[in-house]
């Protein structure tokens, strides 16, 4: 809205001849503009130009147009027409037409473009929080770098998915029945996938202790419309996530903290909660993938159903990255060991 506001052009403006005169296609140049002149990044240009588009889209798919709206009474019938169609013209080749061009991200990266973290970042994250952050915060980045669950499910948590979890591997870890489906406590997933997440023993132990402690209790008693049944609530009684979304804005602040404690000591460290889930998936696959006995296919299946996967393709990403910095490790030790063989020749 402030593009359209500073270029005095309305969000309706899709004459159907000269495209290039069109709002979006406007948009679209002066994105590309910026991104040329480092005022944003190229993934954030594609973000915004992508955003702008899923809005027309929309309003052609649930007919928020009407030829009788009072907001189009300035324009003539011909013109209504006209940018109508001009719209439904541009959505049409969009995907070939308003495309953001430059250089590709190359960094790689595994599912919804994260980049995992090495064990030291992990360690230091934990670190932080502990010292810096609530109890509740501490234990959902824990479930998230050792569990691999979203936080939109571990906000959704309910006391008995923890009284229910089945022991499994000598004790060793439980499983928690996660889903929209489970009929004693359902549990939001993306997508509505119904599952078993594994647990580790020592994990489970902390999240029940503390569904036990005090603090818990006094925040549950506060609570209301069934919300005092789940694991974790913020100090007003209610979930930290609203319903139906994944996303936390207390839990952002928080990791906020840990990048600025970070940012202190020193440490870059560019961190954001989404990113457990992918520690936790590409952690997997490295202790897994070499493991005699285990097939590849095995860990795919193994890691698909863990992380609640609906294909085989999100699960892909992790095995790629893994096997991608597998070969760089070795082929850096090899290109190390050729050069000490000619420092010694020298």
């Amino acid at each position: 809205m402030e593009f359209l506001e500073f270029e005095g052009i309305t969000w309706f403006h899709f004459p159907l001849v000269n495209q290039d005169t069109r709002c979006l296609f406007h948009y679209c140049n002066d994105l590309q503009g910026r991104y040329k002149r480092g005022e944003i990044s190229f993934r954030m240009a594609k973000a915004r130009l992508k955003c702008v588009t899923n809005f027309y889209n929309a309003v052609l798919e649930y007919r928020l147009f009407s030829m009788d709206g009072d907001i189009f009474d300035e324009l003539s019938l011909a013109e209504k027409v006209s940018n109508l169609a001009g719209l439904e013209r541009t959505v049409a080749v969009s995907k070939e037409q308003l495309k953001i061009r430059g250089a590709r991200d190359i960094i790689p990266r595994v599912e919804d473009g994260l980049i995992p973290l090495g064990y030291e970042a992990q360690d230091l994250i934990l670190k932080i929080a502990y010292d810096n952050c609530s109890p509740e915060v501490y234990l959902m980045l824990i479930l998230g770098f050792y569990t691999g669950m979203r936080l939109g499910t571990v906000c959704d948590l309910k006391l008995l998915t923890l009284k229910y979890a089945r022991p499994a591997g000598d004790g060793s870890y439980y499983n928690l029945s996660v889903g929209p489906s489970v009929g004693y406590a359902p549990v939001a997933t993306k997508f509505g996938v119904n599952g078993e997440i594994p647990i580790p023993a020592h994990v489970y132990d902390l999240v029940c202790s503390y569904a036990r402690s005090s603090r818990r209790l006094k925040r549950a008693a506060q609570a209301s419309n069934g919300e005092e049944q789940l694991v974790f609530l913020n100090k007003n009684g209610r979930s930290y996530c609203r319903k139906g979304r994944g996303r936390s804005s207390t839990v952002n602040s928080e990791v906020m903290k840990i990048r600025n404690v970070a940012r202190r000591l020193g440490i870059p460290l560019r961190f954001k909660f989404h990113q457990t889930r992918a520690t936790f998936g590409t952690n997997f696959v490295v202790e897994n993938i070499d493991r005699p006995g285990v097939s590849l296919k095995a860990v795919i299946g193994m890691l698909k159903d863990i992380l609640l996967h609906k294909s085989e393709r999100a699960t892909m990403t992790y095995i790629k990255y893994v096997q991608d910095q597998d070969v760089k490790e070795k082929w850096a030790g090899e290109l190390f060991r050729r050069c000490n063989e000619l420092r010694g020749k020298w």
